[in-house]
């Protein structure tokens, strides 16, 4: 009986651990872990954004949620004080216009917190991103009260405020999430 018992309590603890390998999802590989400020952030959860044309279904891009501990809900999530990380890895090449009006349309749809000022903040996150390559990154930091921004691993801005950061949050994680099943994903559900 112990020697079934032992392989049983081995598979449960390592089947609990965080991975070592990365994810492979769409051909990109996700790293199981990310550093932000030199502080290791672990890979929460990371899923498929698939967007719909004339009832098309085009798989955009792969997105990737990295925390310091893991985070299972909304309200998690927006208690937590970071440092978080999204990477965004695109699996088609899009033109400046399209990114943006990608971002647009993804804020209009999903975005439940609102904050006097959020126009200007809104209209200055749209302003930093430019044309992705099939393969490129988009990247958004959450450090401390500061959202930061860096489009093709370059940074491009920092927008001021958690006020922007609930917001931004809310984009993937509230009540009218970018797509269902990737919030659940990213919330490694």
């Amino acid at each position: 009986m112990k020697q079934k018992i032992v392989p049983a309590l081995a598979l449960l603890l390592f089947s609990t651990l965080p991975s070592a390998f990365p994810l492979e999802i769409e051909g990109v590989k996700v790293p199981p872990q990310s550093s932000v400020n030199g502080q290791s952030l672990s890979l929460n959860g990371a899923g498929l954004r698939t967007v719909s044309l004339a009832f098309i279904p085009i798989k955009a891009y792969v997105a990737a949620f990295y925390t310091p501990s893991p985070l299972k809900s909304e309200e998690a999530v927006l208690a937590s004080p970071g440092p978080l990380q999204f990477t965004f890895t695109f699996l088609k090449s899009v033109s400046k216009t399209q990114a943006v009006n990608a971002w647009q349309s993804q804020i209009q749809a999903s975005m439940t917190y609102s904050y006097p000022g959020i126009e200007k903040d809104r209209t200055a996150f749209l302003g930093m991103f430019g044309a992705i390559n099939q393969g490129g990154t988009e990247m958004i930091q959450l450090v401390g009260s500061e959202t930061q921004v860096y489009d093709n691993g370059k940074l491009k801005g920092t927008i001021q405020g958690r006020d922007f950061q609930k917001a931004f949050l809310s984009v993937w994680f509230g009540s009218n999430p970018v797509q269902q099943d990737l919030k659940a994903a990213l919330l490694g559900n």
